[in-house]
């Protein structure tokens, strides 16, 4: 009888090839990036201002920096934004960029 020893090194490098979002998320890259999205801008001056909710993550970020842009400020490195996952009831369930 041959021995399969084989096998468990083969389970153990399909498991591991799963969605690389759920390493911190609970959900996957897919559903990050189509999800629903309440953006926060925070100005040079840390000041937060919200800019409303969009569908997607790319819309998120397209949403932050159409607003740098529309201020003038989108080559100033000192703004930022967040984009907080509207989810299972929150409006902000997970922080994604």
């Amino acid at each position: 009888m041959k021995s399969r020893n084989w096998i468990l090194p083969i389970l153990l490098a399909l498991s591991a090839c799963g969605d690389e979002c759920s390493s911190y998320s609970d959900y996957s890259c897919k559903q990050i990036s189509k999800a629903n999205y309440n953006v926060y801008f925070y100005m040079p001056n840390g000041d937060q201002i919200y800019l409303g909710e969009t569908e997607g993550l790319k819309s998120c970020g397209n949403s932050a920096w159409g607003y740098a842009t529309q201020k003038n400020i989108s080559e100033n490195t000192d703004w930022g934004y967040i984009c907080c996952m509207i989810a299972k009831g929150s409006s902000c369930y997970e922080k994604h960029r």
